[in-house]
């Protein structure tokens, strides 16, 4: 088809859609330049453009596809919807700023609304949900590169471009993207901060909590508590003086900031709606249906926890797939399986060593994964909420089992201690 034949509202689209690409381009490599400014030997630059290669590829494919839709799911279209209603308020009014806070994908769509009189072009969405996602993995093997190394960061950076999950998720319209960015944040203000010190690395840990709290709050504020552990850890071990007091300061800021959130949290009134939201799931009689867990208080909510945490991990079992869309999440489940085993070696082989090399890391894989399991009402929903911990989970093997074979190779070059002489016992004579 040619450019003649297009009607003018394909070419609008199209000059949109290309217009939003240049941008992206520019911003990556605005970021990729950044970070390598003061990292000679990063080399991740290739693997992040396939990443968005791949990425923007499987939004155009899968949109050829007569059950793109299907597999996509209705929450698109959903979103969609909000968002034109959000786009006919005032902009600076209360209702337009509650979805600033707490629906920040669908803010962002509505601003699209109010540029376009029509419906905003599809796919200009797709690359920019693509470029969200595509920053986020890139500043997770930026943190890789801070905690190991040059040569597996670059090793996760192509493990992140090609996991199949993620290339699927990332171009939705969705909160997916969001929370991939702000994990990538977060991960890598953590991870500067851990090694190097420096109080400017503050700024994109605030920023990803923010982002996440904003897009999906319960679990925002998980992730808010993860880098606060990790602020503290690093104020009490790795810091002295004035660095020390700032950071246990901002530390205590955050706690403040999460600890009345978790009282609101777990109080009757919502551990009420959470348990009828698991009832209502559990009852339902589909395949991706996980057993039924008692949440009405806090204590059962912490007894049932692992429960739910095994399920997030593991469900769907690879033989109760009924469906094209679950046989294709099926892939993600074997990446998962992967990731165990390797994670089992990678944490036998450092025992003593994990929270001095990996702590960002750590805590944000550790409290992501309980945020995930308490809200998970079926299988269905642990196909998304899993690829974000597949990442931090990939990142974190690399790095444990990069740190082993660098000790390895440590122990190999160090110079051995010159022997002593043997003292000789010949007799002389007299």
């Amino acid at each position: 088809m040619s450019l003649l034949s297009l009607s003018d509202q394909d070419l609008f689209e199209l000059l949109c859609a290309l217009i939003v690409l240049l941008g992206s381009l520019y911003a990556l490599h605005f970021l990729l330049h950044g970070v390598a400014r003061s990292r000679a030997e990063l080399n991740i630059a290739r693997a992040v453009y396939v990443a968005f290669g791949l990425r923007l590829g499987a939004a155009i494919g899968l949109g050829q596809v007569s059950m793109s839709q299907d597999l996509r799911g209705g929450d698109e279209l959903t979103f969609l919807a909000r968002a034109q209603d959000v786009s006919n308020l005032p902009l600076g009014g209360p209702d337009s700023l509650d979805k600033l806070v707490s629906e920040l994908h669908t803010f962002l769509f509505s601003i699209h609304y109010r540029l376009f009189d029509l419906t905003p072009p599809e796919l200009m969405l797709r690359i920019e949900m693509v470029l969200f996602a595509t920053i986020g993995l890139a500043l997770l093997s930026v943190a890789v590169y801070e905690l190991a190394g040059p040569k597996p960061a670059r090793i996760a950076a192509w493990i992140l471009a090609l996991e199949p999950a993620n290339v699927f998720f990332s171009s939705l319209l969705h909160k997916e993207p969001l929370m991939y960015l702000a994990e990538g944040l977060v991960v890598y203000g953590g991870a500067v901060l851990w090694k190097r010190g420096r109080l400017v690395a503050l700024a994109p840990i605030i920023a990803g909590c923010l982002i996440a709290i904003a897009t999906r709050p319960y679990v925002g504020w998980f992730l808010t508590a993860a880098a606060a552990a990790v602020v503290l850890h690093a104020s009490l071990t790795r810091q002295r003086g004035l660095r020390s007091l700032a950071l246990t300061t901002t530390c205590m800021v955050l706690i403040a900031a999460f600890v009345p959130f978790a009282l609101a949290e777990s109080s009757n009134d919502k551990l009420e709606e959470l348990q009828q939201s698991q009832d209502a799931n559990a009852s339902d009689e589909a395949n991706l249906s996980l057993e039924r867990v008692d949440y009405s208080t806090r204590g059962s909510l912490v007894l049932n926890l692992p429960k739910r945490i095994r399920d997030i991990v593991l469900r769907p079992y690879l033989w109760q797939t009924e469906n094209m869309s679950q046989q294709l999440g099926a892939i993600g489940t074997l990446v998962v399986l992967a990731c165990l085993a390797l994670l089992a070696v990678a944490i036998a082989r450092n025992r003593r060593a994990i929270m001095p090399v990996a702590a960002p890391l750590i805590y944000p894989t550790a409290f992501m994964l309980v945020a995930y399991s308490i809200s998970a009402g079926n299988a269905g929903t642990a196909y998304r909420y899993r690829t974000h911990l597949v990442g931090l989970a990939l990142c974190l093997i690399i790095t444990l089992l990069a740190h082993r074979r660098q000790e390895q190779e440590r122990v190999v070059r160090a110079p051995k201690r010159p022997g002593l002489r043997p003292i000789s016992h010949t007799r002389t004579a007299m």
